[in-house]
């Protein structure tokens, strides 16, 4: 019995005992009953009384706008290859997105940063180091659920400034909004706006690296906007740290929610420069609430910051490669983990959310963040051992891919008679069963057939690459961000 139970039962059962002898038995009965049943009744009666006090649940939620972020997109003479070889034009390259675009569909807003100038009409050719890319690129990334794209990187200026021009041309025409450039020198570091649910959201794109090259001489001819490194301008003048703080207030004022996306960094270093980290809490504390960056071709930490006006940020300090050829060569298990980081990228995913506080007020705040492990899949290997004339380049969202390999080897395992859930490691091998038969004869029970056996060494393989690499993402970015990837709608 409680503490509180029991003190009055004593207390009651000794009042009721001095009543005893002078109250006639049948009222001593009515008496004892009411009191006993007032004892036990009394905790519910309070307990239903502090229930029922009205509870106001702050902040509700008035709206939501979500989001979904990746890295570079390059498009490599070996990429150029793997679209065609899906189809020709645009269609080629919707397929080398179609294992991700799904992800884009879902959000509000798709975003990657296009590491291409699109000039057909002043193309200096294509070579290593200097992109150019057909308009089915653009086409297929909008096809594809991107609805925005960076064009501020170290990149854009590899046709030349006719071709820098010609490129924003081809993106306003097929419709896709771009952040990081101006029409003239006067309205660089303004930011591009997009609204969704009736909150909106400004885009103000910069880059660091220019790669030797600078704006146009004539101010009035289209600009990107350049923020470059203290003594590693080459030369080319930009925007200093004043500037762009002042241009992320100004842009802030304007909008309910700031992105930030940003050219930075050192190619294929795992961590961020100092100088990168201060900056962007600086940035985020002048009213950003994310700051996508790209540049470094691996990823890099996922950093949630707490501004000094007490609203939450995140900054996906580097993105990683979403489509490119780079690390082509590499084989898990015989190469250092490293060699496969270009490969590693993410999805990166929030939400702008319209908070009412009631009393307090209603706000525009950072919501969930999360991000998606992917992996770059690429079949030279197979290609130059001539298993395959049909090359694949490809991002896949690993913790989708895992589970459909493991559904399939653990059908061969059934097959083979070895139990599916045993782990891995502690399975008999397939020369505990055998050798195969002759490929004209039937396997008996319990064995694979050549080819079933040639696939189960492949899926483990497979399995073991996404896992390894699973597990390097998320020591890079932090598992506490990673989510599950949406479900597909099951086909007809």
């Amino acid at each position: 019995m409680r503490p509180f139970v029991s003190q009055v039962f004593r207390r009651s059962c000794s009042t009721l005992y001095g009543a005893v002898k002078r109250t006639p038995r049948p009222a001593l009965a009515a008496i004892v009953a009411l009191a006993l049943l007032a004892v036990l009744a009394g905790p519910i009666l309070l307990r239903n009384v502090n229930a029922a006090k009205p509870v106001v649940p702050y902040p509700h939620e008035l709206a939501r706008v979500t989001f979904a972020v990746a890295g570079d997109v390059i498009p490599h003479e070996a990429v150029r290859a793997a679209a065609a070889a899906e189809g020709p034009g645009v269609q080629g390259w919707i397929a080398l997105f179609s294992d991700v675009a799904d992800v884009f569909h879902n959000a509000d807003f798709g975003f990657v940063n296009m590491e291409t100038p699109v000039a057909p009409n002043h193309s200096k050719g294509s070579k290593p180091f200097m992109f150019d890319a057909p308009l089915a690129l653009p086409e297929a990334l909008k096809a594809s659920g991107i609805k925005i794209v960076s064009f501020a990187n170290n990149h854009v200026m590899d046709q030349g400034w006719a071709g820098f021009a010609e490129t924003r041309d081809h993106l306003r025409e097929i419709g896709l909004l771009f952040a990081g450039t101006a029409d003239t020198a006067a309205q660089t570091f303004q930011p591009v706006f997009t609204e969704a649910n009736g909150i909106k959201i400004g885009w103000l794109g910069m880059t660091r690296w220019l790669n030797g090259n600078r704006n146009p001489d004539a101010a009035d001819q289209p600009h990107v906007n350049f923020f470059p490194y203290p003594g590693e301008s080459g030369g080319a003048s930009g925007a200093d740290e004043a500037q762009v703080l002042a241009a992320i207030q100004a842009a802030r004022a304007q909008c309910d929610l700031l992105v930030v996306s940003i050219h930075w960094g050192i190619e294929y270093a795992t961590a961020p420069r100092s100088e990168d980290v201060e900056i962007a809490h600086k940035m985020l504390d002048a009213g950003a609430s994310v700051i996508v960056g790209h540049h470094p071709h691996v990823l890099q930490p996922v950093e949630t910051y707490r501004t000094a006006d007490g609203r939450n940020t995140v900054i996906f300090y580097s993105l990683g490669n979403f489509l490119s050829n780079q690390s082509r060569t590499y084989v898990d298990g015989l190469m250092p983990d490293k060699d496969g980081d270009p490969r590693d990228s993410m999805i990166g995913l929030f939400s702008a959310v319209r908070q009412d506080y009631g009393p307090a007020g209603v706000r525009v705040e950072l919501g969930h963040v999360g991000i998606l492990p992917v992996w770059g899949e690429n079949n030279r290997n197979d290609l130059a051992a001539g298993k395959t004339h049909t090359p694949i380049i490809r991002p896949v969202l690993i913790d989708r891919e895992i589970p459909l390999l493991q559904a399939r080897l653990d059908e061969l395992s059934k097959a083979a008679g070895l139990d599916a859930s045993a782990p891995q490691n502690s399975a008999p091998s397939l020369e505990d069963h055998g050798a195969a038969p002759p490929a004209d004869k039937p396997s008996p029970p319990g064995q694979l057939t050549p080819d079933q056996q040639k696939e189960f060494i492949a899926i483990t393989s497979q399995l073991k690459l996404l896992t390894d690499r699973r597990q390097q993402i998320l020591a890079r970015t932090g598992d506490e961000y990673v989510t599950d990837p949406p479900k597909l709608t099951a086909k007809p």
